[in-house]
């Protein structure tokens, strides 16, 4: 069965999770359930607290439940069967799996930043390119040309860095799916060559009508310039035929302007994409979101079944947490092994909240869990949760109500029905929300900051929560300016450590002589940079040990930022060898951070992406008004010319900059679509960033517009950002407190330290008498003789033969088998000879085992499992239309007794397969001595 949870913030939702894993533990009937059951979500840290919180309450019902305790055992000393792991996680080792399928090594490494792999990709296009590769050439000549002469700068490779994003990117791949496009055709540059023609074409006429419509240019034409007539409209009216024109002729004028500025980026798509796919295999690489694409043709192509035995495991049930960030190519991978699992009615749990999909930019799709999952699966029991365990009673209450009235206003009703919540926290005292207008924004927060701490909260308490990285930049600073600790993601970046900032100067002091901050530091640490290294871990290991004998009070709290950069240089290493030059311009290229501590006692400052599963008891969120309900963003399109006039050749799809200029063309109804998708993705942030808080939250904006200021409370103006919603919800107040002051020193704290389980583990443990004991193959390889191997043993001897009868079906496989052993090495020229002519004799005195005819078939050493899990593989098995014969070769010594048992366990297993027995019989090949096993009559 498949159960929806749709889980609001704070509503217990990983509570939920642990206890459904472990309910799914102690129900189930296997020996080690834990291996059936697969728990997925997207982070490492979602996953490190999933797997604490499942043990910790597996480990509270042991002291009780003595199934629970041996399950616990069990899981700790078979952890890595524990499967809870990021979603990506899982694909990799899947994919990992069918290496071989997909002609890559089984050691290939996964990328996750495909930015800097598409940088070089498109660099190494332009570096390459001479006179003889003509058609790139003269297509880059002619785009510069242009360019000049429109008056504008040349940015080539900007514009192809950025053109490569796009190719690169989930959407284009799956709208390129969904319409069949292949790019190498469909931007070729002879299709992009008609497309210019024909959209000069339309550009030229367009102008030259205006023109003689416009003769004194009250339009204020610029040659060149794309013609515009926002705020043009009191020209338009004064002249009501060239109104007439451009109203019907702007929208082609336009998509045609639109279309012609992309087609150079686009030119290089069928160069780029040899170029990217020649970067990986050099480098032995796969970019994440290529892989899931790969997994995804493997997997629809394949059954569940065959998925398990690739993988080498098999799950009954699926837990998934935070399904609203599932990608749409993901959900198409886990598809089937969901729907193995019900099918077979076992419990699968998908927990999501579309509220809280944020992360679109990334290929999540909120409608899988608002529509598509309930498609897939018509049956899904479907549950709300609708209580909330996090916040005080002030701040549900407010969002609550917040929620409601702004999703309404934007039309997001049927998006937020579940928004409302029960305060179920326990919390006695009832917290507050301040909602705060002002243009002394910076001032505001000190002043909160000021609040928080006269109530008596500890600087680890608050969080600030901010749009982007600049704007915590800029609150660290000024939080370091007014002594506030402070951790942000600015202080975590390694390019703060002062150790490695001169680390990498050094580093450049070696790449180039010439750079005087590195020869500054070596004259002053008295360093001798080496002429000679073997790698470039062991130079900067080395470099680093004399930084430290020089200044080794520098080196305090600054481990984890070297280990952080040893481990970045070992992977890249790894990858791309020991340039010294590309790692340093890696290094400029990368934003490399530490993880951020959980105990620090400082302000924090992150992004509302990165707060996202975070609970904070003081939050404050300045700058609301970044929240926009609509920002400019580039979108592939698809561009239907039978709805136009344009032309056929313009059928296809393009990355287009969609802004609210875009309804004057033919991508108007692309520009309404994304509108309305960014309009959820900044309403789901604004509710990330308002959830986040459990005892007060500080909302502070930018003092409103005099038009929204003026207009009637119940008369809201079209809202340009979530703050504007917000001014109205509170009543057009600058200034106001929902709730009272808290005081945080009655706030419950959780001590760092969790409880110990002390309990007998009653792990068994096995002394290793007789367990562990030399190979047989040593003790008789060398003869007193000085011979070796076969020809010292004629135990050794016997395996040798033994195996080169496995191989032999009939007579004339044995010359093959036997070159194949003295190629090997196992027997030598003469030893081969010797062992050809015995068997050869052997093989024709026994023509009932060893001749093929109709319907007839030989199975050699394949293995029968008994009911017991036992292997059991009989040497050879003639397979016969009415029954088969069962043979064991023995090259030693006859011992009748313990072989016919052995032979007798063989027929019992073949006579429960179905089949009837003919004989069995105990071949000592060596004296071609045959003993028949008797059959009773039970078998």
């Amino acid at each position: 069965m498949i159960k929806i949870l749709k889980a609001s913030a704070g509503s217990g939702k990983t509570y939920r999770l642990s206890h459904s894993y472990i309910d799914l533990l102690l129900n189930s009937r296997l020996d080690h359930p834990y291996r059936h059951i697969l728990a997925l979500t997207f982070t490492n840290k979602a996953t490190a607290e999933m797997k604490g919180r499942i043990l910790k309450n597996l480990a509270e019902i042991a002291e009780t439940n003595p199934k629970a305790e041996r399950i616990l055992v069990d899981l700790l000393h078979d952890y890595t069967a524990f499967s809870v792991s990021t979603i990506d996680s899982f694909f990799q080792q899947t994919l990992k799996a069918f290496s071989r399928e997909i002609g890559q090594f089984a050691d290939y490494q996964v990328e996750l930043d495909r930015y800097s792999l598409i940088e070089e990709a498109m660099d190494r296009i332009l570096d390459s390119v001479t006179e003889d590769d003509k058609d790139l050439f003269l297509w880059i000549r002619a785009c510069i040309s242009d360019s000049l002469n429109s008056g504008e700068k040349p940015r080539i490779e900007n514009s192809l860095h950025e053109m490569g994003f796009q190719l690169k990117s989930e959407q284009h791949r799956e709208l390129a799916e969904r319409l069949g496009i292949d790019d190498t055709e469909h931007f070729s540059k002879e299709r992009l060559d008609r497309l210019r023609k024909e959209c000069r074409k339309i550009i030229k006429a367009f102008s030259d009508n205006v023109e003689k419509l416009d003769p004194e240019n009250k339009l204020g034409r610029t040659k060149g310039e794309k013609i515009s007539r926002k705020n043009k409209l009191r020209v338009l009216r004064a002249n009501p035929e060239l109104e007439k024109y451009i109203d019907e002729n702007f929208t082609l004028y336009s998509t045609a302007w639109i279309i012609d500025s992309m087609l150079f980026s686009l030119g290089v798509a069928g160069e780029f994409y040899k170029s990217f796919d020649a970067l990986l295999k050099e480098k032995n690489i796969m970019c994440l979101d290529e892989s899931n694409t790969i997994l995804r043709d493997i997997i629809a192509g394949s059954d569940a079944p065959f998925i398990y035995e690739k993988i080498g495991v098999r799950y009954d049930s699926f837990l998934l947490d935070e399904f609203q960030d599932t990608s749409n190519i993901q959900w198409t991978s886990l598809l089937p092994l969901l729907k193995e699992a019900d099918s077979k009615d076992c419990f699968n749990l998908l927990v999501g909240d579309v509220k809280q999909s944020i992360y679109r930019f990334r290929g999540s799709d909120w409608q899988l869990l608002g529509n598509r999952v309930n498609e897939d699966f018509p049956n899904a029991d479907v549950e709300v949760m609708e209580d909330n365990w996090r916040s005080s009673r002030a701040v549900v209450r407010f969002n609550n109500g917040f929620f409601a009235f702004a999703a309404e206003k934007l039309g997001l009703s049927s998006i937020y029905s579940d928004v409302r919540q029960n305060v179920r926290s326990g919390e006695k005292q009832e917290g507050y929300v301040r909602v705060s207008f002002t243009a002394e924004q910076d001032e505001m927060i000190l002043e909160s900051i000021s609040n928080a701490r006269k109530m008596g909260a500890e600087w680890m308490d608050i969080a600030i929560l901010v749009r982007n990285n600049k704007e915590g930049s800029n609150i660290a600073e000024l939080l370091i300016a007014n002594d506030i600790p402070v951790i942000s993601d600015d202080s975590l970046n390694l390019r703060s450590s002062l150790v490695l900032r001169r680390l990498v100067a050094l580093l450049s002091s070696m790449e180039n002589p010439d750079d005087t901050i590195g020869n500054f530091l070596c004259q002053k640490f008295q360093l001798e940079l080496p002429k000679v290294y073997h790698s470039l871990v062991d130079l900067c290991e080395n470099l680093l040990r004399a930084l430290k004998e020089d200044d080794p009070r520098s080196f305090d709290g600054q481990t984890l930022f070297i280990n952080a950069f040893q481990d970045d240089l070992q992977d890249w290493t790894s990858l791309n060898g020991n340039n010294l030059r590309d790692y340093l311009q890696h290094w400029d290229e990368s934003n490399l951070f530490i993880g951020s501590p959980e105990n620090a006692d400082s302000v924090r400052v992150m992004t509302i992406h990165k707060s996202k599963g975070l609970e904070f008891p003081y939050v404050i969120f300045p700058y609301a008004e970044k929240v926009k309900l609509f920002r400019p963003t580039t979108v592939w399109c698809e561009l239907d010319s039978s709805s136009s006039r344009i032309a056929e050749e313009f059928k296809g799809i393009y990355p287009v900059n969609l802004s609210s200029s875009s309804c004057e063309t033919l991508f108007a109804s692309d520009y309404e679509e994304e509108a309305g998708r960014q309009k959820v993705d900044n309403m789901n942030a604004y509710y990330v960033a308002l959830t986040r808080a459990t005892k007060c939250l500080h909302i502070i904006s930018r003092q409103v517009s005099g038009q929204r200021r003026n207009a009637p409370v119940d008369r809201m103006p079209d809202p340009s950002c979530l703050s504007d919603v917000l001014y109205f919800y509170v009543g057009k107040c600058d200034d106001i407190v929902f709730g009272e002051d808290y005081d945080f020193s009655k706030m419950e704290r959780h001590s760092a330290s969790e409880k110990l389980y002390d309990f007998e583990t009653n792990f068994n443990s096995h002394a290793l008498d007789g367990r562990l004991q030399a190979s047989e193959n040593a003790y008789d390889f060398f003869g007193e003789d000085g011979a070796t191997g076969a020809s010292a043993s004629a135990r050794l001897n016997g395996i040798v033969l033994h195996g080169i009868l496995s191989s032999v079906n009939s007579p004339a496989d044995l010359r093959h088998a036997v070159d194949e052993a003295v190629r090997e090495g196992q027997l030598n020229e003469e030893e081969g000879r010797r062992a050809y002519s015995l068997l050869s004799e052997r093989l024709a005195s026994h023509p009932e085992w060893f001749s093929p005819g109709e319907g007839v078939r030989f199975l050699n050493e394949v293995t029968v499992y008994g009911p017991d899990g036992h292997e059991n593989r009989p040497d050879r098995v003639v397979v016969e239309n009415d029954g088969v014969t069962i043979i064991d070769f023995k090259f030693g010594k006859e011992n009748e007794r313990k072989y016919e048992a052995q032979l007798r366990r063989y027929c019992g297993l073949y006579r429960e397969l179905g089949y009837g027995l003919k004989g069995a019989f105990v071949w000592y090949v060596i004296e071609d001595a045959v003993s028949a096993v008797s059959l009773p009559s039970d078998l």
